[in-house]
């Protein structure tokens, strides 16, 4: 009888986006979306008053969707969950549809980066910290335009810059510890990259 091909012996399958996969991903996103409404109103006027009191809190945002790669395991999981995030909270924000524009970027940064950093083997906290990085650099790049010309000045820069790296370094730390715990306590089994099999996420009663 043949083999499939994304069960072939010592190789991990091709990741498919299962329904249970996307169910997964889609209850992250919803309650990321609840997070990003809730403290919408602190986070404005964290951004009116000082930026990179913003930059840091935002981080926040991000805890979710990495958690829900840590989880999962699919290669797009974070840009699925940042896009969840950014359509179901549209009509909550100031921004708008302009809000799935930091989120999108944002997530597709990350998981580029930990595809590009997988390859060769499990994923790995270091590999988290690479992404968190790359997230906050985007993150910076994408809010300049929106930024006020009073802030513009170079140490607000800076600081706004610091301050994303600090926010996302944290989100990843905690999705990663998060996702530690959830993995260990047997809530859900590791995913395929880590297991070295191609099977999907389950979760245990």
């Amino acid at each position: 009888m043949a083999t499939e091909p994304s069960r072939r012996p010592g190789r991990p399958g091709a990741r498919r986006l299962s329904t249970r996969t996307l169910l997964i991903i889609a209850a992250f996103g919803a309650l990321g979306a609840l997070l990003l409404i809730l403290v919408a109103p602190v986070t404005a006027i964290l951004a009116a008053l000082f930026p990179p009191a913003y930059a840091v809190a935002a981080g926040v945002h991000s805890i979710l969707p990495f958690l829900a790669r840590r989880l999962v395991g699919f290669p797009w999981a974070t840009t699925i969950a940042f896009s969840l995030v950014g359509l179901l909270a549209i009509g909550f924000t100031p921004l708008g549809a302009l809000i799935l524009v930091p989120l999108v970027v944002g997530g597709a940064g990350f998981d580029v980066t930990l595809l590009v950093l997988g390859r060769r083997g499990p994923l790995r906290p270091w590999h988290y910290v690479a992404g968190a990085l790359v997230t906050a650099v985007l993150l910076f790049l994408v809010s300049l335009p929106v930024m006020s010309p009073d802030d513009l000045a170079v140490p607000i820069l800076l600081l706004t810059l610091l301050g994303r790296i600090a926010g996302q370094l944290a989100a990843a730390g905690i999705a990663w510890l998060l996702g530690d715990r959830v993995l260990r306590a047997g809530i859900m089994r590791a995913p395929a990259g880590e297991r070295g099999d191609g099977g999907e996420p389950v979760l245990h009663p």
